[in-house]
C-alpha cells in the first residue's frame, strides 16, 4: 500500500456553526487545500501545470461523514489516488484527528486543456508524479 499525502491543518473558527462544529461543507474545503498542497510539492504549484496547458474540472465528489471536527482541532488529510485513467484521476481522502476518521471523501476529477477545456490525457510527467499513491495499481491505467 502506497504512502499517502499528508496536510494537517487547524479548524478556524468562520469554519464552524454556532455550536462550534465544522460545516459540513468545510470538509470538501479541506480536501480541496490538501490536493492545492500536493500540487505545490509535487508540480511547484497548480499555476506550474496550467502554464503548460492542463487544467482540471471535478466531474464527481463524494463525503461520507463519520465524527464531527470542532473550532480548534487540528485535523490531518490524507490522500491517495483510486485511480489514475486516462483522461481523469479518483483521489480517496481521510479526514481524521487523532488517528480516527471523521471523513472519507472520492473526487473525481477530469483533465483538460486550459483553452479549448476539451478533455485531455493526463500528460506523462503529471502521471510520474502521481503514480506512487495509486492505491490498486490494476486500476492505473483504466480507460477513461
Amino acid at each position: 500500500m502506497p504512502t499517502p499525502f499528508r496536510h494537517r491543518l487547524r479548524v478556524r473558527f468562520q469554519e464552524c456553526d454556532p455550536q462550534g462544529v465544522v460545516y459540513f461543507a468545510r470538509y470538501l474545503d479541506y480536501v480541496d487545500i490538501a490536493l492545492t498542497e500536493l500540487w505545490r510539492e509535487r508540480f511547484g504549484s497548480y499555476r506550474d501545470m496550467m502554464d503548460t496547458g492542463t487544467d482540471m474540472v471535478v466531474a464527481e465528489a463524494n463525503l461520507r461523514y463519520r465524527a464531527a471536527a470542532l473550532f480548534d482541532d487540528e485535523v490531518e488529510v490524507e490522500l491517495s489516488l483510486e485511480r489514475l485513467g486516462n483522461t481523469s484521476m479518483t483521489t480517496l481522502g481521510r479526514i481524521a484527528r487523532d488517528g480516527e476518521t471523521l471523513v472519507e471523501a472520492s473526487i473525481r476529477q477530469v483533465f483538460i486543456t486550459t483553452n479549448t477545456r476539451q478533455k485531455k490525457p493526463i500528460p506523462d510527467a503529471l502521471r510520474a508524479a502521481l503514480e506512487d499513491l495509486v492505491v490498486d495499481r490494476s486500476h492505473a491505467d483504466a480507460d477513461t
